[in-house]
């Protein structure tokens, strides 16, 4: 059975280790089979069958706090974060009205607009700083949530906000698992969270941003956590890395002799800092006086980690994984790859954006703007009849990486029939409306010019040059030939 979202589980009943078995005898399962449980078990290790919402519970806020960590002290892991909110959020997201009136389309992208400049309740972000911040948030802790206060604004709460002292989730539920109530703390003068003196917001006031990953859960941990391992050990190849360098630093020869410790004993003086250990100083060189058989040899600089490069790259290659980021993503470095392996790489990790474009979508953007719409119906700012539901939003598209190539590309599809150009427009992240209102004034504008002209000078101009259009004429296709009756004489021998 599925425990409930606030219930605790009981403890499981001690498991006695398996009686070991000859492999392949009667009744044993093989390594291919249920040998593996078998196994795991000897060795005292055992997973807990709980539900999500029980497993969230327990490790959700150290996750968190490690998540925060990482993103205050580990660059690889803030650029892996901030360059996946880069191509999530981008630019920002593009409001699309579709209701049938076509006035109240351009009132509702107008009033919008204006709204989306300071929807933030204390005024420092505009629209698409908060979904930059929103993303941010989302990635790092891996649920967030706005609060719907007065005047139509949103008030960001943080993953750790949402908590009380009788309650882990922070969330209430009904019997079906869906939350009814969240439950909010103020950051106390300590900084931490005051879970006594929380405040419960009904369902309808909170914008609660999660991605789940169990259909047992409704809170969220860091996408990343599965890597966090990762991470550590990334620190520690670098770390040592770096303790070998300024180790080498130190040291400019060794001298090999006859006598050699006893000798260095005497040439060298106790180190003011830890007196245990003998040190050499000399200011600008070193002169050995050597027997013939004695040497002296220069230490090689690059001894250190000779495959550190590719077991970096290895790292952040695993790491990036969760995101769906390429190491070339991760590292801004192209220097490798060409067109062809630029785009497939690209195509997988936009897939991995185009889910999390899909969260904020859902569970930010599109409540937010219904919410908004009905104020200004009620406010008689917009129709009643409009259904603020009906609209769509432009979302930062896929990255042109070769303009040309992709110019062409795109065009072909159109050409056969395989996309639109309404969708080439939303792929750049563009209103189809807005351009095709813009080009039609542009070339308004160039043909009213092109007549100017030739009325005052007699010659005449194509006026696709005023707009950027191509004045090369069209070449009409081929006619196709005409067929040719043939006519059989004779026979078969003919």
């Amino acid at each position: 059975m599925m425990w409930p979202f606030n219930a605790n589980k009981p403890a499981a009943p001690a498991r006695k280790a398996a009686t070991p078995r000859i492999e392949n005898s009667t009744g044993v399962y093989t390594a291919m089979g249920y040998r593996s449980r078998r196994v795991a078990v000897e060795d005292g290790r055992s997973e807990i069958t709980a539900s999500g919402s029980y497993h969230v519970r327990w490790d959700r806020k150290q996750l968190i706090a490690q998540s925060r960590a990482f993103m205050r002290d580990n660059p690889i892991y803030r650029g892996m974060i901030e360059r996946a909110c880069a191509y999530i959020v981008g630019n920002g997201f593009n409001l699309h009205p579709q209701f049938e009136d076509d006035a109240a389309n351009k009132d509702a992208e107008r009033l919008w607009a204006g709204y989306w400049k300071n929807p933030e309740v204390r005024g420092l972000l505009s629209g698409p700083r908060l979904e930059l911040q929103t993303c941010r948030e989302l990635l790092t802790c891996g649920d967030t949530a706005l609060l719907m206060v007065a005047d139509s604004k949103l008030q960001a709460i943080e993953a750790e906000q949402i908590t009380a002292s009788s309650n882990e989730d922070g969330i209430e539920f009904d019997a079906v698992g869906r939350p009814v109530k969240f439950l909010v703390a103020p950051y106390a003068a300590t900084g931490f969270p005051d879970a006594s003196n929380v405040k419960a917001y009904p369902r309808n006031a909170v914008l609660f941003i999660a991605d789940p990953d169990r259909p047992s859960s409704a809170r969220a941990v860091p996408p990343c956590q599965s890597v966090f391992s990762m991470l550590h050990r990334l620190n520690d190849v670098c770390d040592s890395e770096a303790l070998a360098w300024q180790t080498l630093s130190r040291l400019a020869v060794t001298i090999t002799r006859d006598y050699g410790p006893e000798m260095g004993y005497a040439e060298s003086e106790a180190s003011t800092v830890t007196p245990d250990v003998r040190v050499n100083t000399h200011d600008f060189g070193l002169i050995f006086h050597g027997n013939p058989g004695d040497e002296i040899r220069g230490i090689e600089r690059n001894i250190p980690g000779q495959n550190f490069g590719q077991s970096v790259e290895m790292f952040m290659r695993l790491i990036g994984l969760p995101l769906g980021l390429p190491l070339e993503v991760t590292l801004l470095d192209w220097t490798k790859s060409n067109y062809s392996q630029s785009r497939a790489v690209l195509e997988q990790a936009f897939k991995m954006f185009s889910t999390w474009q899909s969260v904020l979508e859902d569970a930010f953007l599109r409540p937010a703007f219904i919410r908004v719409c009905k104020q200004w119906q009620a406010s008689k700012l917009l129709p009643k009849e409009i259904d603020p539901a009906r609209h769509s939003w432009i979302k930062p598209s896929f990255p042109w990486i070769d303009q040309l190539k992709e110019t062409n590309a795109y065009g072909a599809r159109i050409d056969r029939g395989f996309a639109t150009y309404a969708q080439v427009c939303k792929s750049l992240g563009d209103d189809p409306r807005e351009v095709a209102d813009a080009r039609e004034a542009e070339i308004r504008a160039a043909i009213e010019r092109a007549k100017r002209i030739e009325e005052e000078t007699g010659v005449a101009v194509p006026w696709q040059t005023f707009c950027g259009l191509s004045t090369a004429p069209m070449t009409p296709p081929a006619p196709e030939p005409e067929p040719v009756e043939v006519t059989m004489k004779g026979g078969v021998n003919g």
